[in-house]
């Protein structure tokens, strides 16, 4: 059954905090999302430059017509700005429904989402109705007047908003403890819960705490519990700041679907990569391309930096007869030398992905010469400050390769002292380097 939030908040031009982020939230947590629009904001990643404040009649013909026909399951409301529309907000809402109460008080820029006079008709009209209330340090000392110290005064303000009429509160992104960012849950029973991460070298960004309270809407709208609610959103905003947007000259913007982005890349690769095993293992005499220290198959991430976002054979593909069969799973990180070679492949052609190891020998070199653009590279010519570093041999060799002929999609070296010849063949995803290879195959 589909799940359905609503979102009670203001419009960001720049797309990166308000209404634009908390549909991505919902999206990327795999609700649907409605909204209704409390104010219009002329704003970028520098600064609020104007604010359009919807009429409190029109926000509440938004929030009828969807509780009318498509009654959320949890809500959440955001920029409220002023005495009318909270005024008009509180009237329609009732504790039936979990609700989400961000206290957005100014933007990151610094400039004012909610009017000084409206205050107080926020703490006394909102914060009752809200199952969760998530301000940051900041918002909370505001709120109650605490000067947040330490943990100790957290606490205190924390009891003090409850002392408003919140059912739950968290306070988020304490840094009392070095190398870690908390955030603190007062829930119901008075319960004390922390939920702890690794800081990151953030100073501040934007639409970190719009895509935090969305997430808890949108956790609890799946009918998750307060405190996996809280333990979820930690989680998923810290992961939306770890891969930041950086898009215009001011804040950062945090990315709320980092993690589906993510998880649907790695769902593509490892199931693109596991159909061309099946068509190797299949294949009959691929065996005889293999060489003695057996071979790999890999594809990379689309921004793939380092071999841990490479997916392979984890014990390599080996022969097996005239046959070929991965030893064991397909996993990230899993090849060294051809996920190498991709990696290096990929800073000049983005494109190129995928690769795979195959023996060198003289016949099979000449087939590929009558086939596919090639080139190769020489490691006794490899510098003594390359080969030091372990490592960067392939890195060396890939890119020499390319610089005689940006096009090879086959590159080879004959070898070293203790070092097997090799033949690596590359294409844009599995089935290109497997139909390659067979080609190879089919004239061998």
């Amino acid at each position: 059954m589909t799940r359905v939030a609503l979102s009670i908040a203001g419009s960001d031009s720049g797309a990166g905090a308000g209404i634009q982020a908390d549909l991505k939230t919902f999206s990327a947590l795999g609700v649907y999302g409605c909204t209704a629009i409390t104010a219009i904001t002329a704003q970028n990643t520098q600064e609020v430059s104007d604010i359009l404040e919807i009429g409190a009649d029109m926000i509440r013909k938004q929030i009828n017509s969807v509780m009318a026909d498509i009654p959320p399951d949890a809500i959440k409301i955001g920029m409220v700005y002023s005495n009318n529309v909270i005024q008009s907000i509180s009237q329609l809402l009732d504790s039936n429904c979990p609700i989400v109460l961000d206290p957005i008080l100014a933007a990151g820029s610094g400039a004012k989402l909610l009017l000084d006079n409206a205050l107080e008709a926020f703490i006394s009209k909102l914060i009752p109705i809200s199952t969760l209330i998530t301000p940051n340090l900041i918002e909370a000392e505001k709120l109650t007047d605490v000067r947040i110290k330490g943990e100790v005064e957290i606490i205190e303000a924390a009891h003090a908003i409850r002392k408003f009429g919140a059912k739950n509160v968290i306070i988020k992104g304490a840094r009392f403890n070095k190398g870690f960012v908390t955030d603190f849950l007062l829930d119901a029973e008075e319960t004390l819960l922390k939920f702890s991460n690794p800081t990151l070298n953030v100073k501040e960004s934007h639409g970190a705490g719009c895509n935090f309270s969305a997430a808890a809407t949108a956790f609890l709208a799946r009918g998750f519990s307060l405190k996996d609610t809280c333990r979820l959103t930690n989680q998923y905003v810290h992961n939306a700041m770890k891969h930041l947007l950086v898009l215009g000259r001011g804040l950062s913007i945090t990315n709320p679907i980092s993690s589906m982005y993510q998880d649907a890349n790695r769902y593509n690769v490892l199931q693109k990569l596991r159909l061309a095993l099946d068509e190797v293992e299949a294949l009959y005499n691929f065996g005889r391309l293999l060489p003695e220290s057996q071979s790999n198959m890999v594809f990379a991430l689309p921004d793939a930096k380092t071999i841990r976002d490479v997916a392979g054979v984890k014990g390599r593909i080996i022969k097996i007869g005239n046959m070929a069969r991965p030893a064991s799973s397909i996993e990230f990180g899993a090849s060294k030398h051809v996920a190498s070679a991709v990696l290096s492949y990929m800073t000049v052609d983005r494109s190129i992905r995928a690769g795979i190891n195959i023996k060198y020998d003289k016949k099979i070199w000449h087939i590929c010469q009558s086939l596919f653009e090639l080139s190769d590279y020489d490691r006794r010519k490899e510098p003594q400050n390359i080969k030091k570093n372990e490592g960067m041999t392939i890195t060396w060799g890939i890119k020499s390769a390319l610089i005689k002929n940006p096009n090879a999609y086959v590159i080879c070296h004959r070898g070293d002292i203790g070092k097997e010849p090799m033949i690596i063949i590359f294409g844009a995803d599995p089935a290109d380097v497997y139909n390659k290879t067979k080609k190879i195959l089919e004239n061998y």
